[in-house]
């Protein structure tokens, strides 16, 4: 006998209630299927483990560490050739190596810092009688400053800071300042503002009168408007490189008074200047304050701390001296290692005045850093310079003798044979007709070995 199953008709299904049912029956089923999700994943890594262990060792996992180096290498690289580092611009080239000379608080010109030497270039004649100048840096930083060479004829100083060692300055340019198509600026300053970059117009080169009528040859004319206080700015090429100093001069017009003009000194009288500068225009040097002798142990290497001088860095920092076992031992400068000497005056020389450098120092059989506030040495007492005689005159220049000329109307024959007998190293200068007694000269140029400007030419 055949039964036949009908055909399921949900109709015909009592009606169940599904209150709290499908809730209930997905929770369990997810529940199942997370279990069974975990227990697959088991057997894989189960698996996996079997069959590392039959086969070949696995290779070491890389280090994570070593890896993002490599990864922020690879990238940084890559973004190096793709997008490269845009130059600076020549006004924050300029900003870098700019100060603002200033007296009182009141600003009084522009000045350079000439790169990688800490002194400054700018033009005298805003400078009065050069006491009680100041001279404030990028970093807001203001410093004391003394006048170390001069120049009256080109209207050109040259700064020492007595204090703080700024070297991120700027550099000489060769290029042609006239040249068509050249690009040029110079700096100004508005009351206690940064100061910014602006076009300049160069005309033409021209002669014009400097400081005690001497003729400028070469001078460059300048024919955009100049603020008294920009005087002394450097004039900077397009790749922020020096090509001019801004200064004042005398512009001659026939049958009228010399009219007072800014001009640019041109790069070759610039470093004219520098060539001239005293052997004694430096910064001061820093001073520690200790006497001491090379000392080895076993263990370090050093200059024992013999005695301290009283009212120094090195005192206020609490150095100890004493014979070996009692006294201290330096063994670094400001992470340089010192083992004579030599090496600490020369670790202790390159610091500014004003600096706080931290020494390393061997004692009682450990190690220990102190900081020391770095200050100018003690002033000694100087006799009394011998006033010069009477019959003798100090002056820069002499016309050839038995000639009246006008240093204004000097030909160029007779311009040539004064810087020629200026520049002469031991010649004897002609003396000056004015008395029957002689006159002696007095030499003003010291030659030096190191461009100050960093010429890399």
């Amino acid at each position: 006998m055949r039964t036949q199953l009908r055909a399921f008709d949900p109709s015909m299904s009592p009606p169940r209630s599904t209150d709290g049912y499908s809730d209930g029956v997905n929770s369990r089923q997810q529940r199942r299927w997370g279990l069974g999700l975990v227990a697959a994943i088991a057997v894989v890594f189960a698996t996996g483990s079997v069959l590392a262990d039959d086969g070949p060792p696995a290779p070491k996992k890389p280090n994570p560490v070593a890896a993002a180096h490599k990864l922020k290498a690879a990238l940084k690289e890559a973004s190096d050739e793709i997008l490269p580092v845009a130059d600076e611009s020549p006004q924050v080239k300029g900003n870098k190596g700019l100060v603002v000379l200033q007296r009182a608080g009141q600003v009084v010109g522009l000045g350079t810092v000439l790169d990688g030497d800490g002194r400054i270039l700018t033009a005298l004649s805003p400078l009065g009688n050069g006491n009680d100048l100041e001279a404030k840096f990028a970093d807001d930083t203001v410093r004391k400053v003394k006048v170390g060479h001069q120049d009256r004829a080109w209207d050109l100083a040259l700064l020492v800071p007595q204090s703080g060692k700024w070297t991120e300055g700027l550099k000489s340019s060769n290029a042609n300042p006239l040249k068509d198509g050249s690009n040029v600026r110079a700096f100004s300053v508005v009351n206690k503002a940064k100061p910014v970059a602006n076009d300049l117009v160069l005309r033409s080169k021209r002669t014009l009168i400097g400081g005690d009528d001497e003729e400028l040859d070469n001078a460059l004319e300048i024919g955009s408007k100049v603020n008294s206080k920009d005087i002394g700015s450097p004039i900077v090429d397009e790749s922020g490189r020096v090509v001019g100093v801004l200064s004042r001069a005398c512009l001659p017009i026939e049958g009228k008074p010399c009219a007072p003009v800014a001009y640019g000194v041109p790069m070759p009288a610039i470093k004219s200047f520098l060539k001239g500068v005293p052997a004694d225009a430096v910064q001061p040097a820093a001073w520690l304050g200790i006497q001491g002798a090379p000392e080895s142990t076993s263990v370090v290497k050093g200059v024992r701390v013999l005695s301290v001088a009283k009212n120094s860095p090195a005192s206020e920092a609490k150095l100890k001296g004493g014979d070996k076992g009692a006294g201290d031992m330096i063994v670094a400068v400001g992470g340089d290692p010192v083992t004579n000497n030599e090496e600490l005056a020369a670790a202790v020389k390159k610091r500014a005045i004003g600096e706080k450098v931290p020494l390393t120092l061997f004692s009682k059989g450990a190690y220990k850093t102190v900081d020391v506030v770095l200050r100018a040495p003690p002033e000694v007492a100087k006799p009394a310079a011998k006033a010069p005689a009477a019959s003798e005159e100090r002056e820069f220049a002499t016309p050839p003798e038995g000639k009246k000329s006008s240093k204004k109307s000097l030909s160029k024959a007779a311009r040539s044979e004064r810087v020629e007998a200026f520049d002469a190293e031991d010649a004897e200068e002609k003396p000056v007709e004015k008395k029957p007694a002689a006159k002696k000269k007095t030499k003003f140029s010291i030659s030096i070995d190191k461009d100050p400007f960093n010429d890399p030419d």
